[in-house]
């Protein structure tokens, strides 16, 4: 845990920050660069306070996110999300 966060989401969003930041200043404007490192405080923040209480809440609400991502498509059909442990495939 790194500042009250854990390493690997805290490295991956301080590395996307720095990076688009880095080249967003040298490319389009350093108001620009400026504005990503005010931003960068608030997600650190709200990182910490999802992990306040419990140190895998923020895993949930990844893993969250990303199985309402992979189930848009059902979901926009059907209008229901389903998922299940196992993948449907053919076995031989």
């Amino acid at each position: 845990m790194l500042l009250r966060v854990p390493i690997q989401p805290f490295l991956l969003v301080t590395g996307a920050f720095l990076v688009s930041a880095v080249w967003s200043g040298y490319l389009v404007s350093r108001y620009l660069a400026f504005f990503l490192a005010l931003l960068y405080v608030p997600v650190l923040l709200g990182m910490r306070q999802a992990t306040r209480k419990d140190d895998q809440r923020l895993r949930q609400l990844l893993m969250q996110a990303r199985l309402r991502l992979k189930q848009m498509l059902t979901r926009r059909r059907w209008q229901a999300y389903s998922f299940a442990p196992l993948r449907y495939k053919r076995r031989s």
